[in-house]
């Protein structure tokens, strides 16, 4: 590679087009792409989402590369030689919802900085934008590929990832795929994810509604519970803690509380509002007694993050411990139901964490597992991205496993490859929290986008010598 592009050609290149490339992203952050799926409508995830591949599609032809709309379940970006092994990077442009608590506007692109702040600049607006740059660049130079190479973008990657599996149906699996939406260096495996509802009936009539949670792979960061007003519950207000908060009616007491929310696959350092809101409460006896221990259990299993509560915690020396995080709470009309979203080691079955849930006393419903992915550290190309990493920043990490989940473990010979780098926010002096993916105020690194970007370039060069 550097005997065709030397480096400085690299880093004169990316100052010329920074400007060009934060506005990119600027407009893709402004659409509120969340996703819904109806396979019945033109628009699969959604019009938003729809929206969001044809921003990306136009950006494509604007830089004189091929384009092709999956109907709207994927943008695919192409170039190279056809006839040659296929090598693919994936990205998503649908986010999950904003939720409570932003201090900024979460679908406007805010710079502070040498930060991004906006629902998606990390997870994964910014490096969709990185990767169709790392394109442009080889285009603009001219550079020949002695394979094909295709920017494949799904729009339906937060709730279910059934835009990759409609790709893969529909069209040929590319031969290597980069899922840029990781951590560098690689990521060559995923633990396992289930996802399960619990379900019970609740006695207590007083209980007019409680819910928690906006997505099913976030940390909650906000939980209600709205009772029946009577003398009883009127008098109890006065011996809440002050992060319980409340309002009321006549008729009604509405109490909440915040957390810190977070990706559900990282939950140290977020707090679960649902164990916030409810710990005061069981303390000071406000349900009946059926209801008490129902929701004591409930608290158990959003106030743990390893699956204790359950009997389900556990561990493998590959991919470490087992997570286990209450994510979405509802509870109306005698039916209370909480999803869990589960991150389980690689070496760990699914069918025994399933026995083992049956015995929790709760009825499960909504089961959906995605086995653990795993592909060779020890492969060439593995072997290359380590070390275009550790060329470009100079550091010796090592390849990993993760738990959260990216398109790699839906596709053949994939792993995650960036753009994530460590950093420090505390010059944003954002509430605690804050920050981070899927939490509010999410905040993407300029800095740390624009090594991503000169990574990807030298990568799919050194990769054209393989």
């Amino acid at each position: 590679m550097r005997g065709f592009v030397i480096e400085e050609q690299i880093e004169q290149w990316m100052e010329k087009h920074k400007t060009e490339l934060l506005e990119d992203i600027a407009g893709l952050v402004s659409i509120p792409s969340v996703a819904s799926y109806d396979p019945s409508s033109p628009y699969p995830f959604g019009e938003k989402c729809a929206e969001a591949i044809q921003y990306i599609l136009d950006l494509g032809q604007r830089y004189g590369l091929q384009t092709f709309n999956r109907e709207y379940y994927c943008a695919e970006i192409r170039m190279g030689d056809e006839t040659k092994r296929s090598i693919a990077i994936w990205g998503h442009v649908d986010v999950v919802p904003a939720g409570e608590g932003w201090s900024y506007p979460p679908f406007f692109y805010t710079q502070k900085g040498d930060f991004l702040i906006g629902r998606g600049v990390q997870d994964n607006k910014g490096a969709v934008i990185a990767v169709l740059y790392t394109l442009r660049f080889i285009q603009e130079l001219g550079i020949p590929l002695n394979y094909q190479l295709q920017h494949i973008i799904g729009s339906g990657e937060e709730i279910g990832m059934l835009d990759a599996a409609y790709y893969l149906k529909h069209y040929q699996a590319p031969d290597f795929n980069i899922v840029a939406d990781s951590g560098f260096p690689v990521c060559y495996g995923e633990k396992g994810m289930l996802s399960v509802t619990l379900c019970c009936d609740i006695a207590d009539s007083s209980i007019l509604r409680i819910q928690g949670g906006v997505a099913s792979n976030s940390v909650p960061g906000y939980a209600e519970l709205i009772i029946r007003r009577d003398k009883a519950a009127a008098a109890k207000l006065s011996l809440l803690p002050s992060h319980i908060q409340y309002s009321q009616t006549d008729e009604e007491i509405k109490l909440f509380a915040v957390g810190k929310s977070g990706h559900a696959a990282f939950p140290q350092g977020t707090s679960n509002a649902i164990a916030i809101l409810l710990e005061p409460l069981l303390r000071t006896t406000w349900f009946e007694e059926t209801t008490h221990y129902q929701l004591e259990k409930i608290y158990d299993i959003c106030k743990h993050y390893d699956g204790r509560a359950l009997g389900i915690h556990g561990e493998d020396k590959l991919s470490g411990a087992l997570t286990c995080v209450g994510t979405l709470l509802q509870g109306r009309n005698g039916r209370l139901e909480i999803e869990l979203n589960i991150r389980y080691p690689i070496h760990h079955s699914s069918k025994m964490l399933l026995q083992q849930l049956q015995e929790s006393g709760f009825t499960l419903t909504n089961v959906h597992d995605s086995e653990p992915s795993y592909y060779n550290p020890d492969t060439p190309e593995v072997k290359c991205l380590m070390q275009v990493y550790q060329g470009v920043t100079g550091e010796q990490a090592e390849p990993f496993v993760m738990g959260g989940g990216t398109y790699a473990r839906k596709l053949p010979n994939a792993v995650g490859f960036g753009p994530g780098l460590p950093t420090d926010v505390s010059s944003l002096d954002l509430p605690p929290g804050h920050g981070q993916i899927h939490g509010p105020d999410e905040v993407q690194s300029i800095p740390n986008l624009i090594t991503a970007l000169k990574i990807y370039i030298v990568a799919l060069l050194e990769l054209n010598e393989l």
